[in-house]
C-alpha cells in the first residue's frame, strides 16, 4: 500500500501582531522627528531678500533666533526677553562650544533690535552668526 502525500504543504501562520507594533512605532518615531525638525521654524517671518544669499550645506550645531517685526525675540518658537535669550545662549554654548547662530529677522524689523541681539550674542561668546535671507531672482 502506497503512502499518499499531499501536494499542498500545510499553511503556516505568520504572526502579524509584532509587525503591526513595529509599523506603529515607526510611525510615532517619524512624526516626532518631523515635529522636532520644524520646531525652530515655527515663527512665521517675511525674510529680507538678497541677491547673494547662500544656504549653508552644514546645518548641524545651529541655534535659531528669530526676531519678528515688533522686535519680539524667539528661540525656536518660544518668546524670550533679551536677557532670557542671552542666558539660554550662554548655557547652550557651555554645553556645545561649536554652536553657531542662525538669525532670522523679519524684513520690517528695525535694525536696533537686530543690533541688540547681535551684541548679546557677542557678549556670551557666540561670534559666528549667519543672517537668514531669501535669494532674490
Amino acid at each position: 500500500m502506497a503512502c499518499r502525500r499531499s501536494i499542498h504543504p500545510p499553511e503556516e501562520d505568520f504572526p502579524m501582531t509584532p509587525m503591526i507594533d513595529m509599523v506603529f512605532l515607526l510611525l510615532v518615531f517619524f512624526m516626532t522627528v518631523s515635529t522636532l525638525a520644524q520646531a525652530d521654524r515655527q515663527v512665521e517671518l517675511e525674510l529680507p531678500e538678497s541677491a547673494s544669499s547662500d544656504v549653508p550645506n552644514d546645518l548641524s550645531d545651529r541655534g535659531t533666533i528669530s526676531i519678528d517685526a515688533t522686535g519680539q525675540i524667539y528661540m525656536g518658537s518660544i518668546p524670550q526677553t533679551l536677557q532670557e535669550m542671552q542666558s539660554l545662549l550662554k548655557k547652550s554654548l557651555t554645553e556645545n562650544s561649536e554652536l553657531r547662530i542662525h538669525l532670522r529677522a523679519d524684513r520690517t524689523t528695525e535694525y536696533q533690535y537686530i543690533k541688540e541681539v547681535l551684541r548679546a550674542c557677542a557678549e556670551v561668546g557666540a561670534y559666528e552668526v549667519i543672517y537668514a535671507t531669501y535669494q532674490s531672482r
